[in-house]
């Protein structure tokens, strides 16, 4: 009996892994021009060197790393992290962010930015995408998008 419990453990931990595998296996990855305008719901994670700007709408929640200068206007609640990080929680404004390597992580159901500089995008969930010269869908596989400065 004791066996059997830990083959099944076992199997499911193999089970489990092997599906977050496929999910950070099938993210698709493109390469995009100047900057990068993105508007949905889910996760959008950045890391850029320039600037972003962030549309609030509300909800969600905003999180920034390494930011040389955060600009915000409008209303929520903006409040200062361990490690040197800001997080804004129900924002209803814009934010603007600039710096090198930074990070900036938007979660919620109304995520819209433009973001210019070079850097990376992982954008999950769904919503479009535009760059300089691409245009597309983001879903739930995710996609990752390298942003080449012009």
């Amino acid at each position: 009996m004791k066996r059997s419990l830990k083959l099944f453990s076992i199997f499911s931990l193999l089970v489990v892994l092997s599906l977050t595998l496929t999910g950070l296996a099938s993210a698709e990855t493109i390469r995009g021009k100047g900057w990068l305008y993105a508007k949905g719901s889910g996760t959008a994670t950045l890391r850029m060197s320039g600037e972003v700007e962030i549309t609030g709408h509300g909800i969600g929640a905003v999180y920034i790393y390494g930011a040389e200068e955060i600009n915000a206007t409008g209303q929520g609640h903006r409040a200062n992290l361990n490690g040197g990080g800001v997080v804004f929680r129900g924002y209803s404004g814009t934010i603007t962010v600039t710096g090198e390597k930074m990070v900036v992580k938007m979660v919620g159901t109304k995520i819209e930015f433009k973001a210019t500089g070079g850097g990376s995008a992982h954008l999950r969930g769904r919503g479009y995408y535009e760059t300089e010269n691409l245009r597309g869908d983001w879903n739930n596989r995710g996609l990752d998008i390298e942003v080449v400065k012009n």
